[in-house]
């Protein structure tokens, strides 16, 4: 028997006899707009078995105007093995609407490009996820070569997140250009600025601990001077871990520093942000002192015994745009050992004496070769803090600032 909607409202519950058994007829109208069955428009219709009344009918299927497209939607409803559909029916004035649902051929079509739909968005989704994951793998495991202040040549990730830094002032550039989250270990000496002090210790600078350092899986190890590497740069090589030195020797080359390595963290605009800054306030120092006489300095790296700087130090170049010559300028080194002697001889007429932040009281005497120095004689003898001198970093410009102010009072008023 042909099923389909009737021209008029028929009895509810009527039974008809349909392919695959015995059905009930269930015309449902819309409540919003209770039409009769002949206009067809917003009416719902079901089919269902005799044993529906109790449990949920297998299929389902709406009837509503018909759009240009025909949307197959369909569901498996775990647990009771039925495989449900929902189809977009055009009402049949004539009423043969439904025929087409009740012929098996043209039901198994249906699924059967409805399935096919499925498979392509599946081969969709899953084609894209397994692109981004290896984009994603690709990126992670990207290098590129750089060269370090030593000359060498380093293969760094290209996208780094984890740091570790053997110097403080390392630390403080590390902070400074944003890349503070990305620090997994430090050293001992490390403390500024504050969350520094939280950050996984690895020993201190000279002797650190190559298992601690490793046990942390950086991607690269950040080193302030050369001569630490020797010690353990074949270590780390064996497991891939890259070491970065930096090495100064003056006021602009710890400028190119901070912009380097805020270039390998990800970090340009706020590292040039902070050059750009650190380069005004150097640039006014340099503008104050303009014009006033050179003041003979001996640096005093430690009194007992006595070190002090070289041609190869930042702090000669630093003691110059203070607005003062050093009298060792001329001794080849970084930081030499002085003779008394030679203190003696050089006859400075102010001495520099890094003291106090980290150091605490070391260092805050005049070495006893100097204490007969015109320097000494005439109480020009300037402490500053240690930690503003010793670390080639941001606050090294506060450093120039305490020094040309203690040179020159007379033009900083």
């Amino acid at each position: 028997m042909r099923l389909g909607v009737p021209r008029r409202a028929g009895r509810i519950g009527k039974r008809v006899r349909i392919p695959r058994g015995r059905a009930t007829v269930k015309i449902v109208a819309n409540e919003r707009r209770c039409k009769s069955q002949e206009t067809c428009p917003d009416a719902v219709c079901s089919l269902r078995t005799p044993r529906a009344r109790v449990f949920r009918p297998p299929w389902k299927f709406s009837s509503e105007k018909r759009s240009r497209r025909q949307p197959v939607a369909f569901a498996w409803q775990k647990g009771r093995r039925v495989l449900s559909f929902q189809l977009t029916l055009e009402c049949a004035d004539n009423g043969g609407a439904l025929d087409s649902l009740t012929d098996p051929k043209r039901r198994r079509a249906k699924l059967a490009a409805a399935l096919q739909i499925l498979s392509i968005a599946m081969l969709i989704v899953l084609g894209t996820s397994s692109c981004f994951d290896r984009q994603k793998k690709a990126s992670t495991s990207a290098t590129h070569e750089v060269i370090d202040e030593a000359g060498r040549r380093v293969q760094l990730a290209a996208h780094i997140d984890r740091i570790v830094s053997l110097a403080p002032n390392l630390t403080e550039i590390v902070y400074a250009v944003g890349a503070g989250d990305h620090l997994v270990g430090d050293t001992e000496y490390c403390d500024y600025p504050a969350p520094a002090k939280n950050v996984a210790k690895i020993g201190d600078t000279i002797h650190p601990s190559i298992e601690r350092i490793i046990a942390l899986k950086p991607q690269v190890v950040l080193v302030s001077t050369a001569s630490q590497l020797e010690a353990f740069t074949k270590q780390l090589d064996a497991q891939k871990i890259a070491v970065y030195v930096t090495n100064p020797r003056s006021l602009e080359e710890v400028f190119r520093s901070i912009a380097t390595l805020g270039d390998l963290f990800g970090a340009h605009e706020q590292a040039a942000t902070l050059v750009a800054d650190l380069r005004r306030r150097t640039n006014a120092v340099e503008a104050t002192i303009k014009g006033t006489k050179p003041v003979a300095v001996f640096y005093q790296v430690s009194g007992e015994p006595l070190y002090t700087i070289g041609r190869e130090s930042y702090l000669t170049d630093l003691v110059r745009r203070a607005g003062g010559v050093s009298v060792t300028a001329d001794v080849s080194g970084a930081f030499p050992r002085y003779s008394d002697e030679a203190a003696l001889a050089a006859r400075p007429d102010a001495i520099i004496l890094p003291s106090g932040g980290s150091m605490g009281d070391a260092n805050s005497t005049v070495a006893a070769s100097l204490k007969n120095s015109p320097a000494a004689l005439n109480k020009r003898v300037y402490k500053i803090n240690d930690d503003h001198l010793s670390r080639p970093g941001p606050r090294l410009v506060d450093g120039l600032e305490e020094m040309a102010s203690a040179l020159h009072p007379e033009v900083f008023k």
